[in-house]
């Protein structure tokens, strides 16, 4: 799965789309301090009103709404060789055949490790389809909107967490008097999941029954719990994870000290492997060969240390870091001093030069125009 997979089972959830068929619903409160099931319902997406219709659409499209190896994980089912996992089996039956059945498996096993929820929690299930089309996109008199290849079913999971509405001071309009509000009533972050998972996942518009995609709200905090005991699938790196060990490598490899141009450098010719496996249809992966011609490429001439680093750092000779992961994650990096923190886009990391004059050093920033301070052009002086 790559982000246009993810994009285009993303879009189906909206208000109105009469492409998306989803099935019953089925909610579960659970009682966080004695694990007690309060309360269990379930209803026709259909049947419902259009208000909780949206609380629901919008939850559930969360579970697709992040970036991959950060808030969404594609995650193979563990020895999984035979197709003998048995979390698999019971979401392939949830999916296709006994529903009710097979979800209350899960929700025993989200009951059974749910140690780090903060408070009551509501599971909820949804399954349904929608129409996946021949071409990636629609034109303008809709001609490819009917031009179907296949039905994509899918059954989705989310955990959501219960909050308890503050005590108020409020005005009671009939006794003209103010007194204390006690809501009785909690209210449940339905669109907002701790966690969940939607099964299975999608490469190029295709269904793909080995695998499952998880979703967590915390960026670069996957639960092992939930996937290895709820999921019964093999951890991944998180982005996070891939771009400590890369820099790592390179720090090892370099050194302590480098130019701003080296880092620049590599990260061009990170964006330009990204860019050729985009035209050839691939995700892009770096294993310790690539990493070599890239650290050469960017002027780092001396890679006697990278294998044993590369090692250390992956423990296996023949990792492959997804080469998205290595990117700063936002279009800013920071440089960071005693006297200030500069944001600035890596592309222009050329620009930067940290120089050493009569005893104190500087950080050198070329500029095209005059820098602006509080409205003032900065007067300019020669170094």
């Amino acid at each position: 799965m790559d982000k246009n997979d993810l994009a285009k089972l993303r879009k189906e959830f909206k208000a109105g789309n009469d492409g998306l068929k989803l099935g019953e619903i089925c909610s579960v409160y659970i009682k966080k301090d004695n694990a007690q099931i309060l309360g269990v319902e379930t209803e026709y997406f259909e049947q419902m009103d259009e208000l909780k219709q949206e609380f629901y659409l919008k939850g559930f499209k969360k579970l697709l709404t992040g970036q991959l190896d950060s808030k969404i994980f594609e995650l193979s089912f563990a020895d999984n060789k035979l197709g003998e996992n048995p979390e698999q089996k019971v979401l392939f039956e949830a999916l296709n055949s006994d529903f009710k059945e097979q979800i209350g498996h899960i929700v025993k096993k989200i009951m059974d490790h749910s140690e780090s929820y903060e408070s009551d929690y509501m599971i909820s299930f949804t399954r349904g389809e929608f129409w996946i089309p021949a071409k990636n996109e629609v034109g303008e008199d809709d001609a490819a909107k009917n031009d179907v290849v296949n039905a994509f079913q899918f059954m989705m999971g989310t955990v959501n967490l219960v909050s308890s509405p503050k005590r108020a001071l409020m005005f009671d309009f009939e006794e003209k008097n103010f007194r204390v509000d006690i809501p009785m009533n909690v209210y449940i972050n339905a669109v907002s999941p701790e966690e969940g998972f939607v099964f299975p996942s999608m490469s190029d518009g295709y269904a793909d029954t080995n695998k499952v995609i998880y979703y967590t709200k915390k960026d670069n905090q996957p639960s092992e719990a939930f996937i290895h005991h709820v999921l019964n699938c093999e951890l991944v790196p998180t982005a996070q994870d891939d771009k400590e060990r890369f820099l790592t490598i390179i720090k090892d490899v370099a050194g302590d000290q480098v130019e701003p141009e080296v880092i620049a450098n590599v990260y061009e010719q990170i964006s330009d492997c990204i860019l050729d496996a985009n035209e050839d249809g691939e995700i892009p992966t770096l294993g310790v060969k690539a990493i070599e011609q890239i650290l050469v490429k960017s002027g780092i001439e001396d890679t006697r240390k990278l294998e044993s680093s590369f090692l250390v750092n992956t423990e296996k000779a023949d990792y492959e870091f997804k080469a998205t992961n290595l990117l700063p994650s936002s279009k800013v990096i920071e440089i960071k001093s005693n006297v200030a923190q500069i944001k600035i886009r890596h592309e222009d990391l050329k620009r930067i030069k940290q120089v050493k004059r009569n005893g104190r050093q500087y950080l050198l920033i070329e500029i095209d125009d005059p820098a602006i301070l509080e409205g003032f052009e900065l007067s300019t002086e020669e170094f």
